[in-house]
C-alpha cells in the first residue's frame, strides 16, 4: 500500500522528500533509481536533498520511474471586491461574530 497521497509541492526540498519517500516505498536503492534514470547515484542524492538546480527533464524522468506524476494547476485566489480589497472569507465572518465588543 502506497503512503503517498496527492500533495501540493511548493519547493525543491518537498520534491526531494517525495522522491525519497516513494523510492523507499518501492524498495529501490539510490543506485537502482539512478540506473533507471540514466544518471549517477550522486545525482539522486542531490535530488533527494532538494537541489534547486536539478535538470527539469531528469526530475520528470525520476518521477516517471517512481510512478509519480507532476501536474500544474492554477491556485485559487481569495475573491476580491470591485475596489481590489479582499472579500472576507467565511472564517473571517465567523471570527468577527466571535469578537467581544470593545469598550464604549
Amino acid at each position: 500500500m502506497a503512503l503517498m497521497k496527492d500533495t501540493t509541492l511548493r519547493n525543491s526540498e518537498q520534491i526531494g522528500r517525495a522522491v525519497r519517500l516513494r523510492r523507499q516505498e518501492k524498495s529501490l536503492s539510490q543506485s537502482a533509481l539512478a540506473v533507471q534514470i540514466g544518471v549517477g547515484r550522486k545525482w539522486v542524492i542531490h535530488l533527494e536533498s532538494g537541489n534547486p538546480k536539478a535538470e527539469l527533464g531528469l526530475v520528470l524522468k525520476a518521477l516517471d520511474a517512481l510512478d509519480l506524476q507532476a501536474s500544474v494547476s492554477e491556485r485559487e485566489r481569495p475573491a476580491s471586491t470591485e475596489d481590489g480589497r479582499l472579500r472576507p472569507s467565511r472564517l473571517d465572518e465567523v471570527f468577527s461574530r466571535l469578537q467581544r465588543p470593545g469598550p464604549k
